[in-house]
């Protein structure tokens, strides 16, 4: 039995993930500014909505696109990257794998979008969305997944947590290019698990911290970096259990409870991975609280965001 499990992890490090998972060929957008023919190789393909689609080998070797429209004729050539399976090596099989990948075109992809502006003769192209005009707007969807909270309840001190879970629905208008107006509404918490799961909590005295918020943010679009500044009106929650067996009733005084209303400000900053994906930091300090006894007070929540964009104007 030990020699096979030993067998068995051998055999799993010496796998490689672009070996194994990658396709021999990869698929990528080409977007153009004006309706266009894209030529690549011996293939001329019409663009649809300044669209098209190739399908290309995978290989260390630099394609050679041209883009044509009634007036002018572009050239670009793009270059091979690593894989994202390439560089999973290093979680799945700690690196080991690319020595297997090495003398593979699998493990080699190219941008999956690529933005040209028809109007300019050079060969620049971007791999993100270059500019988005005045008028569009986005659906914000988003998990604030990891948040951390630095919370004073009434008469209890301060208190701090982290923990996981949370939900973000908002727009984003842009009022100018590149420059857009946030409006969004989430609620957060401090749930032990980063995954759903049937567990129970134990048996014992436990905290628990969660917040609802509003938040209206300017924010500014530099290529894939967005970075923002704006207002929040938050509710904070704090509260104090008792976890026990269920056939028991509850030590008297639980649980405690204790909500406040917190207006402040926040600084939300992404990235952006795909096209529709953003990885970012939200950071939301609130400073006055009208209904307690010390009305001024630091707080904050700091949230790592997983957000979703969707066009839905495309001005």
């Amino acid at each position: 039995m030990k020699h096979t499990l030993f067998l068995l992890t051998v055999l799993s490090l010496m796998t490689s993930c672009a070996t194994i998972i990658n396709q021999p060929y990869t698929m990528f957008t080409v977007y153009t500014t004006q309706p266009s023919e894209i030529i690549f190789k011996k293939d001329t393909i019409k663009t649809t909505k300044n669209k098209a689609n190739l399908i290309v080998e995978r290989k260390n070797e630099t394609l050679k696109i041209i883009a044509k429209t009634d007036s002018i004729t572009k050239t670009i050539h793009v270059e091979p990257q690593k894989s994202t399976m390439y560089w999973a090596n290093i979680c799945y099989n700690y690196g080991i794998g690319m020595l297997v990948d090495r003398d593979t075109p699998k493990q080699y992809t190219y941008p999956q979008r690529i933005y040209i502006n028809s109007t300019d003769t050079t060969g620049k192209y971007c791999s993100y969305d270059p500019s988005i005009n005045k008028g569009s707007l986005d659906l914000h969807l988003s998990l604030p997944h990891i948040n951390s909270f630095l919370l004073t309840p009434e008469n209890e001190g301060t208190r701090i947590n982290t923990g996981f879970w949370g939900l973000t629905v908002g727009l984003d208008y842009y009022h100018s290019k590149n420059q857009f107006i946030n409006i969004s509404a989430s609620a957060v918490t401090d749930i032990f698990l980063p995954f759903p799961a049937a567990v129970d909590p134990g048996e014992g005295k436990q905290e628990s911290m969660y917040s609802t918020y509003l938040s209206l943010s300017n924010n500014y679009r530099y290529k894939r970096f967005t970075i923002g500044y704006g207002l929040s009106y938050s509710r904070n929650t704090w509260e104090f259990g008792y976890y026990g067996p269920y056939d028991h009733p509850l030590p008297t005084g639980y649980p405690v409870i204790k909500s406040h209303i917190a207006y402040g400000l926040i600084f939300p900053t992404y990235f952006q991975i795909t096209k529709y994906f953003n990885i970012g930091v939200v950071y939301r300090p609130t400073f006055y609280r009208p209904n307690m006894t010390y009305k001024f007070k630091y707080e904050h929540l700091i949230s790592i965001d997983f957000a979703w964009k969707i066009r839905l104007i495309n001005n």
